[in-house]
């Protein structure tokens, strides 16, 4: 099978980013360091990755086992130590975790270990964090 490419260019100024897809336009920034409050800041683009690419496989395993109107929410929070990002090089500037909160409408009850299990092997962003070594702590619920 062929490989996907993904791109995205940002041009910064300050620290505001603005990014371009193929298929979208959107804008990060720190609003700590004087960004606009109303726009995500990096650590949010990241985390809505994740809960955005967790969505996409868990229809995708839903289609996969014939179930329709599945419905999801996620929650997610990451945390870290600020003194890795001010550059204290004894702590490490990323999250040391990421916690998450997922409830979904439309699957048995009985298969939602299954589909947690499937998602979380599947979905690139959550393996990438896992990989990283990032402790993800995950509570599921079937609504």
């Amino acid at each position: 099978m062929a490989t996907m490419a993904f791109e995205i260019k940002t041009q910064g100024k300050g620290a505001t980013g603005f990014h371009r897809t193929h298929t979208a336009e959107f804008w990060s920034v720190e609003q700590r360091m004087g960004g606009e409050p109303e726009k995500p800041n990096p650590l949010e683009l990241l985390l809505g990755s994740l809960t955005g690419c967790m969505n996409v496989v868990l229809q995708m395993v839903a289609h996969e086992k014939g179930w329709t109107e599945v419905r999801s929410e996620f929650h997610a929070r990451g945390e870290l130590d600020p003194r890795g990002l001010r550059g204290d090089a004894t702590v490490p500037p990323y999250f040391h975790t990421v916690i998450l909160d997922v409830s979904v409408l439309g699957i048995p009850r009985d298969d939602l270990d299954f589909v947690r299990k499937e998602v979380g092997r599947r979905c690139p962003v959550h393996r990438l964090i896992e990989q990283a070594g990032i402790p993800i702590q995950e509570t599921w619920h079937v609504q």
